[in-house]
């Protein structure tokens, strides 16, 4: 009963809020959500990482209440998902988080605290403290193993690890079942495509391989599992399509790609660059990129509408992101 209280009360927040503008399609979906949270920073200075932008006293003079009204936002985005899909996501995979602090942040001290959502975080070897983070259901999934893969990319600054996560899945009515998750964020494209590409590659490599041995302990066949991203790719791009070919998993981004779809809009075109990838275990398994008035502006300049980021250069905009989310509808 208690629980029933709290999950009314936060239903009501949210109409109250007027969060809840979409027009609901899937009904009691059972999905899990990406997104790039655009420096998803606490205002404190890290003596061990290059953080100090933002901090107070930084270029992008980033305080507490700034953070906060981030804090809320991306709180605010992943509650209005109920109308459109009729439940809250099953689990939330994200990249540029500084720490597990942020990630407490949004699932102690915001509404989602009172959906039970439970933290995997790994501090990763990126110089700028930029890590991949998940939260899940505590209800319906269980983590039974957390991983971080690292990258051998050959240069001298580090990136991100991926991050492996081994959960039950326990649904109503259906046996239960594992999962593996692995929530990744490729190197970007800076010094250019050509250049970059073979650090993409490394990323690409290194989850090929561990699926590959994943699938050897399984008698040659995948279990359920769950790639997701920012892969800084497209998804018909060479380091994406290796780890197809290589693994067999299925793209359900190319079919989006190529309709001109996208999550960053760069130079008044949409790029899809955050990704879902599954095991034929998943077949039927839909991607859908999540749009609500949140997280969109007029784009004034290329027209139509882009996504409503936290900061343009130095100055704060008051968004959530620079990046849309993606969900994954499971069969």
């Amino acid at each position: 009963m208690r629980r029933e209280c709290a999950v009314a009360a936060v239903i009501l927040l949210c109409q109250l809020c007027g969060l809840w503008t979409l027009e609901g399609q899937e009904r009691g979906s059972r999905y899990v959500v990406f997104w790039n949270l655009e420096n998803y920073f606490d205002p404190f200075d890290d003596s061990l990482t290059v953080d100090e932008e933002f901090t107070p006293a930084g270029e992008k003079h980033w305080t507490w209440k700034k953070f906060l009204v981030k804090r809320n936002l991306i709180a605010k985005v992943l509650l209005s998902m109920y109308d459109r899909y009729g439940d809250w996501p099953l689990a939330v995979g994200f990249a540029e988080v500084e720490n597990r602090m942020v990630l407490r942040q949004l699932t102690e001290q915001t509404p989602l605290a009172k959906l039970g959502y439970g933290v995997v975080h790994r501090e990763s070897p990126d110089s700028r403290g930029i890590d991949v983070g998940f939260i899940y259901r505590e209800e319906y999934l269980t983590v039974h193993d957390v991983e971080a893969l690292e990258v051998l990319t050959g240069r001298e600054r580090p990136t991100r690890d991926i991050l492996h996560i081994l959960a039950v899945l326990h649904l109503p009515d259906e046996s239960p079942e594992s999962v593996h998750f692995y929530i990744n964020h490729w190197p970007s494209k800076f010094g250019g495509e050509e250049y970059s590409r073979p650090f993409r590659q490394s990323a690409a490599d290194t989850l090929s391989r561990v699926l590959g041995a994943l699938a050897d302990s399984a008698a040659g066949e995948l279990p359920p599992v769950i790639v997701t991203g920012d892969f800084n790719d497209t998804p018909d791009s060479e380091p994406v399509m290796s780890v197809q070919r290589r693994t067999g998993l299925l793209n359900p981004a190319l079919d989006l790609h190529q309709r001109g779809e996208g999550t960053l809009k760069y130079n008044g075109r949409w790029e899809l660059i955050d990704l879902f990838m599954m095991s034929p275990a998943l077949r039927g398994a839909r991607m859908e990129i999540y749009r609500h008035p949140l997280l969109l502006e007029e784009d004034e300049k290329f027209l139509g509408q882009k996504p409503f980021r936290t900061y343009y250069g130095p100055q704060w905009h008051g968004g959530a992101s620079d990046h849309l989310p993606i969900v994954l509808l499971l069969p």
